[in-house]
C-alpha cells in the first residue's frame, strides 16, 4: 500500500511546543511596560498571525501608537527569560517526530515566527535536528494566512503541495496550509475550532496522525 504522504510539514508555536501561553503572558507584560495596556485575552486573540499585524492590531485596539522595533525588543527579552526556564513540548511531538524520522519521511517547519525567535526555540527544547528545512516570517512575502510559508516549504523538500500533511493549531495557520493545497490536522491550542480549513481535527498530534493515516491508531 502506498504511503499517503511524502513529507510532513509542522507549525511550531502551539503545536509542537507549548510557547503560546508564555509568549502572551510576556506580550501582555511588554505592552504594559510600554504604555499599550492590553488584556491577556485580547493578546490571546492574536494567535498565529505575524507580528507586524499583531503590532498594528495592538494599536488599533489601544488607540496609541506602536512603535515596531521597540515592541519586539521588549517582548523578545521578556519572552526569552521565560524560555530559558524551560519550554513545555506538546504531548506526543518527541513521539511523532521520531517515528517519522525512523519511517524516512521528510519534515519541514513552517512559522510565522520570525528566524531569530523561532531558532531559539528550537535550540532550547532540541528539535532542530529533525527538521531539513524551516521556512519563518522572514522568509516569505506574504505570512500565513497566505499559503506562502508552505508553499516554500514543500519547494526546498521537493515535495508536491497535495503529497504533504499539515500539522496546525491554529485558524489562520491552518487556512494558510488549506490554501497551499495541503491535507490538514488541527490540533486546537488555546482555542476550540470547528475546522474549517482542516481535513481532520484531534485532541493531539498521535490522534491526528492516526486519523490522516499518516500512523497506525
Amino acid at each position: 500500500m502506498p504511503a499517503p504522504f511524502d513529507a510532513v510539514i509542522f507549525d511550531l508555536d502551539g503545536t509542537l511546543i507549548d510557547t503560546e501561553a508564555l509568549c502572551n503572558l510576556a506580550g501582555v507584560e511588554a505592552c504594559a511596560n510600554l504604555g499599550l495596556p492590553v488584556s491577556l485575552a485580547f493578546f490571546e486573540s492574536l494567535a498565529g498571525i505575524d507580528d507586524r499585524t499583531r503590532a498594528r492590531l495592538i494599536e488599533e485596539h489601544t488607540g496609541s501608537p506602536v512603535e515596531f522595533g521597540a515592541f519586539l525588543a521588549e517582548w523578545d527579552t521578556l519572552c526569552t527569560e521565560r524560555f530559558r526556564q524551560g519550554i513545555p513540548i506538546k504531548p506526543g511531538a518527541r513521539e511523532i517526530l521520531d517515528r517519522l524520522a525512523d519511517a524516512g519521511l521528510p519534515l519541514a517547519l513552517a512559522t510565522s515566527s520570525r528566524r531569530g525567535p523561532a531558532e531559539e526555540k528550537l535550540e532550547f527544547t532540541g528539535l532542530r535536528r529533525h527538521f531539513r528545512t524551516v521556512v519563518t516570517f522572514d522568509d516569505v512575502a506574504a505570512p500565513k494566512p497566505a499559503p506562502d510559508a508552505y508553499l516554500l516549504a514543500a519547494e526546498r523538500l521537493g515535495v508536491a503541495p497535495r503529497r504533504c500533511l499539515a500539522f496546525e493549531d491554529s485558524e489562520t495557520g491552518a487556512r494558510s496550509a488549506h490554501a497551499a493545497g495541503l491535507t490538514v490536522v488541527q490540533v486546537p491550542d488555546l482555542h476550540p475550532t470547528k475546522g474549517a480549513h482542516a481535513h481532520h481535527v484531534a485532541p493531539s498530534l498521535l490522534e491526528g496522525a492516526a486519523l490522516a493515516g499518516l500512523l497506525p491508531a
